[in-house]
């Protein structure tokens, strides 16, 4: 009975800790993010309203151990997150953790900009401190090591998920992280556009256990070695259900594994790099465990990010085109959590498999006619057939959200000019106007006579769920023969 007596009163202590849970609003009632959370006790809430914070209390902002949450009005809003900015002006970092901090300890919905430190322009957690820190854009950013994000020491262990870690630079390693005998949990994170010698979005070293899921890894570039992951000296590092491609090193333009000291392993299972194991530079006595489900085939974003002509990064859209080989391609065993989603919100899982890199997408099956489209052509509309997987119903489709376009190369999206369903095929139908088509094509491609073109046809369903399907058609000119 005392046990009994022991487990009811812990409980009670726990709902009572719920109840009493407080909400200090920024800038409504503290006039900086540090001074309420110096107000906080435990699990309250620091909710930031949209805008710019700067200056002294708005920058080396400190959780100072405490399981608390610090967000936006709305983390799962990607405008929210935009327009509620921690600007360091050059002279800090956002969050700094080092006094311990758990998974309770919550950092969301924020962008974090212009930081620079020694250790994480962004963030820095170090001495045994594991915060929580999702739905974030870290971007523009510098830092000796690590230009966004910085992790040291064997028990510091954070769970960086859902944030895009974009166009951040380092001077010696790691534009995106720098990871030193740490094990973070870096899941669901689109890393692009990161600058550095060595690293060019991770540079992991020193014994830990990093593991990096469902991630998409794109664009970074390395001046020396390891346009993706530079990993040495026992970083033991494990990727799975990721996607490193187009990433650029004078040495490694994806991944090195490096003995500098000790010997390292990496362990790779079900994603999609670029030149797969033999574009991976692994040094003596290091290992490369290259498991199962491992690809190299274009993945087929809607659209890669680029440097310009003024060397800044342009971000790209990392979602996956409706005939990516990344959609169902990942561990056939895989059993999502309940709760889990993709970047965007959606379940792990839309289809039969788990998908590689940050997005998860319902495949569509798409068919168009005419199968040959005559660019000189005035005949009738374009038609589509769109089909959706069985577990889902067609009558759930937003006709309003429906475009067409195509899939290489920047694209204009067209809408439809008719729809209908037929819910007892489960099929919609949709038209579209052929003379905005045939432009499109003339003026995006230099299409020989018998030239093919894949066309992607997206849309949601009305809960939000996104869904993509394409299709090659020929295209033929002039007089050929429909």
């Amino acid at each position: 009975m005392k046990h009994k007596r022991i487990t009811i009163c812990f409980l009670a202590v726990l709902i009572a800790n719920s109840a009493i849970a407080a909400v200090y609003y920024v800038p409504e009632e503290y006039a900086t993010i540090q001074s309420a959370i110096d107000a906080c006790r435990d699990f309250d809430t620091v909710v930031i309203a949209a805008g710019r914070y700067s200056g002294s209390g708005n920058r080396n902002i400190n959780l100072k151990g405490k399981p608390i949450t610090v967000r936006s009005t709305d983390p799962a809003d990607l405008q929210t997150v935009n327009s509620t900015i921690i600007d360091c002006e050059g002279k800090g970092r956002g969050f700094v953790f080092y006094m311990g901090e758990s998974a309770d300890s919550t950092v969301a919905g924020l962008t974090i900009t212009n930081g620079y430190g020694l250790l994480g322009g962004a963030v820095c957690c170090y001495n045994n401190s594991s915060p929580s820190i999702t739905n974030c854009l870290v971007t523009t950013n510098s830092a000796v090591f690590g230009g966004a994000i910085a992790c040291a020491n064997s028990k510091t262990r954070p769970r960086i998920t859902n944030c895009n870690i974009t166009a951040n630079a380092a001077l010696v390693g790691g534009g995106g992280f720098y990871l030193n005998a740490s094990s973070p949990i870096i899941k669901n994170c689109i890393i692009s556009g990161n600058l550095a010698p060595n690293g060019g979005a991770i540079y992991s070293h020193n014994a830990g256990n990093p593991v990096i899921v469902n991630c998409t890894i794109t664009g970074n570039v390395a001046s020396n070695s390891a346009g993706a992951i530079y990993c040495y000296k026992s970083s033991n590092l494990t990727i799975s259900h990721s996607i490193l491609w187009g990433d650029t090193a004078m040495n490694a333009s994806e991944i090195l594994v490096g003995n500098l000291g000790a010997a390292t392993s990496i362990r790779i299972a079900h994603c999609d790099i670029q030149g797969g194991d033999q574009n991976i530079i692994c040094d003596t006595d290091c290992t490369v465990d290259w498991g199962q489900g491992n690809i190299d085939i274009d993945p087929h974003f809607v659209q890669p990010g680029h440097i310009d002509n003024n060397r800044s990064y342009v971000e790209g859209d990392y979602h996956l085109l409706g005939g990516s080989p990344c959609i169902d391609a990942g561990d056939p065993g895989f059993v999502a959590a309940p709760d889990e989603t993709d970047i965007d919100g959606n379940p792990r899982i839309l289809g039969e498999i788990i998908d590689l890199g940050v997005d998860e997408v319902i495949v569509a099956e798409v068919k168009i006619t005419p199968k040959a489209l005559n660019l000189t052509s005035s005949r009738d509309q374009i038609r589509c057939t769109i089909q959706l997987p069985s577990r889902y119903d067609i009558a759930d489709v937003n006709t309003e959200s429906i475009t067409l376009s195509k899939e290489i190369g920047p694209s204009e999206k067209i809408g439809p000019v008719w729809s209908s369903i037929d819910e007892e095929a489960q099929k919609l139908l949709v038209k579209f106007d052929r003379s905005k088509i045939q432009e499109m094509l003339q003026e995006m491609l230099k299409i020989d006579a018998e030239d093919e073109v894949q066309l992607s046809v997206s849309g949601t369903l009305t809960d939000g769920m996104e869904f993509r399907g394409a299709e090659t058609i020929r295209i033929v000119r002039g007089g050929s023969k429909k």
